[in-house]
């Protein structure tokens, strides 16, 4: 199994703004803004993004196998207790 580390993760979620940000500026002249539509616009844009990441992110937590290991337990585990 190849581990997925940080950076990697850091590197993905640049590319993807850079992306959407493109994609933006392209649909998007430079124009009098209405900061008004703008916020309300950004608000539901925003809103939409994150009801559609979530099933995401509850598929990819429900994958993750903590083993557990000698020492502290982890706060992950289910019936852990850290105090």
């Amino acid at each position: 199994m190849v581990g997925v580390h940080s950076a990697d993760i850091q590197t993905k979620l640049k590319d993807i703004d850079d992306y959407i940000r493109q994609e933006y500026l392209d649909q998007h002249s430079e124009k009098e803004r209405d900061w008004r539509t703008y916020e309300e616009q950004f608000a539901n844009r925003m809103y939409i993004a994150m009801n559609s990441l979530d099933s995401l992110i509850h598929e990819a937590v429900s994958t993750l196998h903590i083993e557990p290991s000698a020492g502290h337990p982890h706060s992950l585990i289910k019936g852990s207790r850290c105090s």
